[in-house]
């Protein structure tokens, strides 16, 4: 006996094998996978290249062994440091100090340095809360903003290191002096967190976010696609004869829906290995920086804490939310493609599931951005059905909610899920073979009750 579901082994075997080895599915693949693992080797290796100061052309000492300056002349108003104090550093690039004592002409010597290529001037003074250190460059560009910067740093570290030492400092205490200071804030009660934090809270969930509501509306335009263009050119009338109507969107659902996995764990897998290859990246570009370390290492420790619930289980309830929410949508995708008996009049009934799943992404995505994980909102939005699958995942990455309300708001979206398939089993097969004008959702309602 042929059951309602009949066939859909058939179906879910002939749309997975030719939707997998069509180009636009392998293009789209790599393209995936190129673009998450440049980003992820881009998050690694950014901070790295922000706090660099030794390679780049732009902010560098040196570019491939080449000094950028060829002498320095040197004025300390505060007669703290000589020119002798920064000799062991300068003669190592083999950069010439000319050290000009603390009555220098600085006017003099600011047109002299203006006219004469690959030098700069470096002065240190004094003001009414500590001190300052200004780099003047030539004017025909030989030497880069970033090169004076760098350069400027190095005096820098150099008048502090013999300032403090000259105070009766220590090496151990002028290095305890010198150590990164980070400032956190939070609201009472709550974990604390500073600049990078709060970005890095908010870049996770919109990407996540993203990610998901590309893949689940991308997949579930196909489903809704492939059945208006086989219902559309009669292929629906002969596919008919062998299978069950309600088989064709199961079919169609699933197949789908594990394309809609592989890129998915595609997309883990790429990040996953741009993270790995930019760990040994960011260490040769740091490099002996305890800036750029700090800076790296400061930005790793701030993902660590906003992936704070980041573990195996986690990871397989997203796969689960995933794979739910999907058929959620897909299930609306694939009403919405056999009430249409042309394909010019998908698009325009795509459309209200698509200003729904718009509404779903940013409910999902706005109250985590905004720093609400705990509010009204953002627990609305892990409870209804258009936003869950998008809020769920990135609320359990950063720990926003606990396993057992993550389990709850699960449950929640698959009843809404078996709601969804009760409807579509109720009217699927008199709406597939409707012909003539689009349905409207009155008319969808009209067969529910008339059934």
């Amino acid at each position: 006996m042929k059951t309602g579901t009949y066939g859909w082994k058939s179906v879910f075997a002939f749309t997975f094998r030719q939707t997998a080895k069509s180009k636009a599915f392998k293009v789209s693949s790599v393209i995936i996978i190129v673009l998450v693992f440049a980003i992820a080797l881009l998050a690694g290796v950014l901070p790295a290249l922000i706090g660099s100061r030794s390679t780049s052309d732009d902010g560098g000492i040196t570019v491939d062994g080449e000094t950028l300056v060829g002498t320095v002349y040197f004025a300390d108003t505060t007669g703290i440091t000589t020119g002798k104090d920064y000799e062991s550093f300068l003669s190592g690039l083999g950069v010439k100090i000319n050290d000009c004592g603390k009555d220098a002409d600085i006017q003099s010597l600011t047109e002299k340095v203006k006219d004469e290529n690959k030098s700069l001037l470096i002065v240190i003074r004094e003001n009414k809360i500590g001190y300052d250190i200004y780099a003047s460059r030539p004017g025909d560009e030989s030497v880069s903003s970033g090169t004076a910067n760098s350069f400027g740093e190095t005096f820098k570290s150099v008048f502090d290191s013999v300032r403090l030492s000259r105070a009766g400092l220590t090496d151990e205490q002028i290095a305890a002096a010198n150590k990164t200071v980070s400032v956190y804030q939070s609201v009472a009660g709550e974990p604390t967190e500073n600049d990078f934090g709060f970005v890095v809270k908010m870049v996770l969930p919109m990407l996540s976010s993203l990610v998901l509501f590309m893949l689940i509306f991308i997949y579930g335009q196909m489903v809704a696609q492939s059945i208006a263009q086989e219902k559309t050119s009669k292929v629906m009338e002969l596919l008919l004869t062998s299978v069950r109507p309600l088989a064709v969107i199961i079919g169609k659902i699933l197949a789908m829906g594990s394309l809609a996995l592989i890129q998915f764990m595609m997309i883990i897998a790429s990040g996953v290995l741009g993270i790995v290859v930019s760990t040994p990246l960011s260490s040769s570009i740091i490099g002996s920086s305890e800036e750029t370390g700090a800076v790296t290492s400061q930005l790793l420790t701030e993902v660590g804490n906003a992936l704070g619930g980041f573990s195996p289980v986690v990871i397989v309830l997203i796969i689960v939310v995933f794979i739910v929410g999907f058929i959620f949508f897909a299930l609306i995708a694939g009403l919405i493609g056999a009430t249409v008996s042309r394909m010019e009049d998908l698009n325009a009934a795509m459309q209200p599931m698509a200003i729904i799943g718009v509404l779903g992404f940013y409910l999902a995505y706005f109250p985590s951005s905004m720093g609400g994980e705990a509010n009204t909102m953002a627990l609305v939005s892990y409870y209804l059905p258009i936003s869950s699958p998008f809020s769920i995942p990135s609320a359990l990455l950063t720990g926003a909610i606990d396993i057992p309300q993550a389990l709850l708001a699960i449950m929640v979206l698959c009843v809404f899920v078996v709601l969804m398939a009760l409807l579509v089993a109720r009217v699927y097969e008199q709406i597939i073979l409707h012909t003539g004008n689009r349905l409207k959702l009155g008319d969808i309602l009209g067969l529910v009750k008339s059934k």
